[in-house]
């Protein structure tokens, strides 16, 4: 049987290199919540498998072009909800980020309460010069990076998605028809405003026994 330790953490945006470069004297960092007034994160349960150094993966982070843009996309079409909203300036984030005067505003977004699976929003501020404009291809090809959701809703997303104009890939198809399926899984995919793919599965009907 595998023996689970459960601890309570609340979930910071970066690990506690971060959180101790912040409390050094003669550090100026700030961090600025963007949330409404009010809106507090709350702590999760991490639960770490015996024999393991990690747990499953958090969250997966996007570096976007624009943060109110790729919302539109992961808030207002796909449903996920801020969880926190950060704005970061100072020496500590840039110590973990491999940068020089930069400033962040970090958004990480969440279905239901979950502790995994995230989704962050991360754009950086006061870079040099404009970041390359993101590949739109309807095609695969290796070192694209993909973020996978389930649905119930693979429809009427779909509709959305391709009605606010996102680069298609493919609409919902079923990959492999399974003859014990009263109703076949379907999957599509398509690319964000940054070029990330994005593949939504809805799960089929099973036969009645």
């Amino acid at each position: 049987m595998v023996h689970r330790l459960s601890v309570v953490v609340l979930i910071c945006l970066f690990a506690g290199s971060l959180a101790g470069a912040q409390s050094q004297p003669g550090d100026r960092n700030e961090v600025i919540n963007m949330l409404p007034a009010g809106q507090q994160r709350t702590p999760v349960k991490v639960e770490f498998a015996e024999g393991f150094a990690v747990s499953p993966i958090a969250r997966a982070t996007i570096f976007v072009r624009d943060l109110d843009e790729s919302l539109k996309l992961y808030r207002d079409i796909l449903g996920l909800k801020p969880w926190f909203d950060n704005y970061w300036k100072g020496p500590g984030i840039n110590a973990i980020m491999g940068t020089e005067g930069r400033e962040l505003r970090a958004t990480v977004l969440r279905s239901g309460d979950a502790a995994f699976g995230n989704i962050g929003l991360y754009q950086l501020y006061k870079e040099d010069g404009m970041a390359p404009q993101p590949s739109q291809r309807n095609d695969t090809r290796t070192g694209d990076v993909a973020v996978v959701f389930h649905t119930t809703e693979i429809d009427r997303l779909t509709a959305e998605i391709v009605a606010a104009g996102y680069a298609m890939i493919s609409p919902p198809v079923v990959l492999m028809p399974r003859e014990n399926m009263l109703v076949q899984s379907r999957e599509m995919m398509f690319r964000d405003a940054d070029g990330v793919l994005v593949n939504l599965v809805q799960s089929g009907i099973p036969k009645a026994p």
